[in-house]
């Protein structure tokens, strides 16, 4: 195979370069509050703060509500309620019935691959106008009985008369129906993701001191962005409650007054003898939904609407899950700034999601490991990010991490910061479960 051959096979060729040579804009970015689980959103469920951040967002933004293609949205804790929760986003919001929608999941990359598929279609020139997203409402978690339990409920609900019935339950021993809370173990090692966080500390020697260092400029960093109204545009507000009379207008995690002194008195949560993972370094279990809407640059100027920024890449990579689970913002980070010809000091906004402030660590270590950036990534070695320019108003660790929501609001998070600087590039990185690491490449000129 020659190279002009090659470059049509694999679409680097003059005569494909029409179909992805239009930019993806961001036209809005909103989000519902990121509140504790199990406290004012108790009530809500992943379809209604969904519905609120999709309706507010196409209101926000003044788009034709006829002219979206596709909704694309994420969660991650099956939903049983909703099974196609964007689809029923489309048909309880009253947006024409026309628009098509389906849900994914991608763990905690979910929302990020909701932005992905919107784009690459986008560029494609099969949609023109896409909204997504995502969602987590672990206040609304369904919970499963035990495989017993199912079966004699199904044998019930067919049986053919009373007799039956009555047999049935003759049957039926009382700890089938003990409910199973959900699980958020690794099913392919058995682990739960602070363990995993945990192997990582110790592979990297990842101190407490410098997790809770970490956890407590998070906290920090975030109430003084809410103090200074820099999450305002983002955030919309909520009245919630089972009579709707309480109102939510900001996050409800951050703690602007904590020290490192209280964070270094808790306790570790996961290896309670010689672990560093506590309550005050990992990111809270968290309710809330984000939304993105995503437009083509011509759409965009023919309907004359304000663009927060563009997609210009995105990168996925897997990672072995016995070994570092959480490491893939290491890998991608490197790998979407080469691919795109860019060095680290051109990007002026960087988020990395923050799981577990000793995951983040290890991802920045190894960075700069000349081993690690040999072996793993074939690449000299990437260095150091600026600390004044990661997570700057804060990260997960503050804010709340909701499972399917997380990298859509990174996305609307690190385009406003990058807009606020003057700067041109922003990167987001998030890292998830089943050893997967993505990223995404921004800019806002």
């Amino acid at each position: 195979m020659d190279n002009n051959e090659s470059q049509d096979r694999y679409g680097d060729s003059k005569k494909n370069s029409n179909a992805k040579s239009e930019r993806v804009a961001v036209v809005g970015a909103v989000r519902s509050p990121f509140v504790k689980s199990f406290g004012v959103f108790e009530n809500e469920t992943a379809l209604s703060l969904s519905l609120r951040v999709a309706t507010e967002l196409i209101a926000r933004t003044g788009v034709q509500a006829s002219d979206i293609d596709e909704c694309i949205w994420g969660v991650v804790i099956p939903q049983t309620k909703n099974a196609n929760l964007a689809r029923e986003i489309v048909l309880f919001s009253g947006l024409p019935t026309t628009i098509a929608g389906f849900t994914l999941n991608k763990a905690c990359d979910s929302s990020l691959q909701t932005a992905e598929i919107a784009a690459d279609r986008i560029r494609l020139g099969k949609n023109q106008l896409v909204l997504a997203g995502g969602v987590e409402v672990l206040s609304d978690v369904p919970i499963p009985f035990s495989d017993e339990a199912r079966r004699f409920l199904t044998k019930m609900s067919r049986a053919r008369s009373f007799k039956e019935r009555l047999s049935l339950i003759g049957s039926v021993n009382p700890k089938w129906f003990l409910p199973k809370p959900p699980a958020l173990a690794e099913p392919f090692t058995g682990l739960t993701m602070g363990e995993h966080a945990e192997i990582m500390c110790v592979k990297n020697n990842v101190s407490r001191e410098r997790q809770d260092e970490l956890a407590y400029k998070s906290h920090i960093n975030a109430a003084k962005a809410t103090e200074a109204g820099y999450l305002k545009d983002e955030i919309i507000p909520i009245w919630c409650g089972k009579d709707k009379t309480i109102f939510v207008d900001k996050d409800n995690m951050i703690r602007p007054e904590t020290t490192i002194e209280a964070m270094s008195k808790l306790k570790p949560v996961f290896d309670r003898k010689t672990g560093t993972i506590t309550a005050g370094n990992a990111s809270p279990l968290t309710d809330g939904a984000a939304g993105l809407l995503l437009a083509s640059e011509n759409y965009v100027k023919e309907k004359n609407l304000p663009v927060l920024g563009y997609i210009v890449d995105f990168i996925t990579v897997g990672v072995d899950p016995n070994d570092q689970l959480l490491i893939g913002p290491a890998y991608t980070i490197p790998k979407i700034l080469k691919n795109n010809n860019l060095r680290k000091e051109d990007i002026d906004v960087y988020e990395i999601h923050e799981a577990f402030a000793g995951q983040v660590l290890s991802c920045l270590d190894a960075m700069k490991n000349e081993k690690f950036c040999r072996e793993k990534l074939n690449m000299p070695v990437f260095g150091d990010i600026p600390a004044d320019k990661l997570n700057i108003q804060g990260g997960a660790i503050a804010i709340g991490h909701p499972f399917g929501a997380t990298g859509a609001r990174l996305i609307g998070n690190a385009l406003r910061i990058a807009k606020r600087k003057n700067g041109k590039y922003a990167l987001v990185s998030v890292c998830a479960a089943g050893g997967i690491g993505m990223s995404v490449l921004l800019e806002t000129k």
